[in-house]
């Protein structure tokens, strides 16, 4: 009798122990798809994005080694967007690191542009992400259609590594006709 007490504990751990959770596949968990959050993303600009399993910023940000020069979907708050021609915004995490998310070129103007409103809305966006050697003057450049004031363009004085997503097209929050 005894032995049989002492097996029911031995039993109940093994039956524990095999129900455990499956390891988690890194990349499987980096992608998620927030039904949610896409739901109401409805003007397109650009190529559709698509449906299915989105990058989060935050993500993006963690790992940009797992993502460079590869094509993604991410998804995100935008931060700030070009107030001279909607050629590019950003991407921000709570931490409020960002990372710029530009339109191609084509010729001699842009194969889509953003609205320039958009700041603090959700997005999708398809494209390639790369790190990019920034010089000072396209810094300065991208600082002055950022709105920033003379003395904070004046204040870059030095070249930035920094990551970029180069995109196809994205999905907008909000309704087309207020964008």
């Amino acid at each position: 009798m005894k032995r049989r007490l002492l097996l029911l504990p031995v039993l109940l751990l093994a039956a524990c122990a095999s129900e455990e959770a499956p390891v988690a596949d890194t990349e499987a968990d980096a992608l998620a798809t927030d039904d949610a959050f896409v739901a109401d993303l409805g003007t397109v600009v650009g190529d559709d994005p698509g449906d299915g399993p989105v990058l989060f910023v935050d993500e993006v940000l963690m790992h940009p080694e797992q993502y460079t020069d590869t094509p993604v979907r991410v998804a995100g708050t935008i931060s700030e967007v070009c107030q001279q021609a909607g050629c590019w915004f950003t991407f921000q995490n709570d931490a409020g690191t960002t990372f710029r998310v530009s339109v191609p070129r084509d010729g001699d103007g842009y194969v889509f542009t953003f609205p320039t409103d958009v700041s603090g809305r959700s997005a999708v966006v398809a494209g390639m992400l790369t790190v990019e050697e920034t010089d000072v003057e396209t810094l300065r450049h991208l600082a002055e259609d950022g709105g920033a004031s003379e003395e904070e363009v004046a204040a870059i004085t030095e070249p930035e590594r920094a990551l970029v997503l180069t995109a196809s097209g994205a999905r907008l929050e909000g309704d087309p006709q207020n964008t």
